[in-house]
């Protein structure tokens, strides 16, 4: 038999463990009712998401963050997904690459099927749906600014009787190359008389001097960054082009401007001055003093031949 004298009796040790264990089922009772009612507003939530993501004019994707599946997508997104099978994968896949913090994320990604290219700008955030890790997209289509933003950098950098690049451009990528330590060749050149035939002849026949011009310095190097500087005033940059290389590159092209088929039966002849100068991998010198050499020298040789025909 068990004692009931002793300290009190068995009783109340008994009624000290019944006390406990109610004190444990309380607990356990209020953490599953605080459970309950966080998956009670994380349904809602969910659902009240679900509701607004029709009505947002954005794509909407939202992804489990371990298997990447979609857990919902709007309408918009959908339809994207019809004209392209593959473009959910792909635009998760692309987003793959791009960490997700917890203040979110903003990225510029680009899309390419079936030959043509896309623009979207994606916000992305990190949120609880349905009890799982997922992320949020919210994609915006972009190509369209993108395309005006490229439309007015081509006429802010292209020359506009030429297509060449132009002065600002030039200076842009000579600056670039120059703090960069790349090793280049810069070309000066300046069409001989071209007031003379824009005078005597007209402006459309000194604007064929210019375009004629510009096909055949674009002849230079494949490599090569041609400027019109304005005027009869040309430039080209060409990255990892040797002293001989150029220089027989240069002489060429002087040979290919004189004989030009279409000035063949004109009253005038095409010619150019030119100068140029080599920057190795270890320059020091800059922009300024590079663009001094190189004038310097184009000079030089619009002299030497105004000597020779002299001769």
């Amino acid at each position: 038999m068990i004692p009931t004298n002793i300290s009190g009796g068995s009783s109340n040790i008994y009624d000290d463990i019944i006390i406990q264990l109610s004190k444990i089922k309380q607990l356990h009772e209020d953490d599953l009712a605080h459970m309950q009612a966080r998956a009670d507003v994380s349904e809602k939530f969910s659902m009240l998401i679900t509701a607004l993501i029709q009505y947002v004019p954005q794509q909407i994707m939202v992804v489990d963050k371990e298997s990447n599946a979609i857990l919902i997508m709007n309408e918009i997104a959908i339809m994207e997904m019809h004209k392209d099978i593959n473009y959910v994968e792909n635009i998760i896949e692309l987003m793959s690459t791009h960490e997700i913090f917890n203040g979110g994320a903003e990225v510029e990604i680009t899309y390419e099927s079936q030959g043509a290219k896309r623009y979207f700008h994606v916000r992305a955030f990190e949120l609880e749906w349905d009890g799982r890790n997922a992320l949020i997209y919210v994609i915006s289509d972009i190509s369209e600014a993108k395309k005006e933003l490229e439309e007015l950098e081509e006429h802010a950098y292209h020359d506009g009787l030429t297509g060449l690049y132009n002065r600002a451009y030039g200076m842009k990528t000579l600056h670039d190359w120059v703090e960069s330590k790349r090793q280049f060749v810069l070309l000066f050149a300046d069409l001989d008389s071209l007031k003379y035939i824009n005078d005597a002849f007209g402006h459309n026949e000194g604007d064929a001097y210019i375009l004629n011009a510009a096909k055949h310095l674009q002849a230079l190097s494949k490599d090569a960054v041609v400027c019109r500087l304005g005027g009869d005033e040309f430039m080209a940059i060409m990255p990892d082009v040797g002293h001989d290389e150029i220089e027989k590159s240069a002489a060429e092209t002087y040979n290919n401007l004189a004989t030009d088929e279409y000035q063949a039966d004109k009253e005038y002849s095409y010619s150019m001055s030119y100068g140029f100068v080599t920057i190795g991998a270890g320059n020091t010198l800059g922009v300024s003093e590079i663009l001094s050499i190189a004038d310097e020298r184009m000079y030089e040789n619009k002299r030497a031949r105004k000597k020779e025909r002299r001769t």
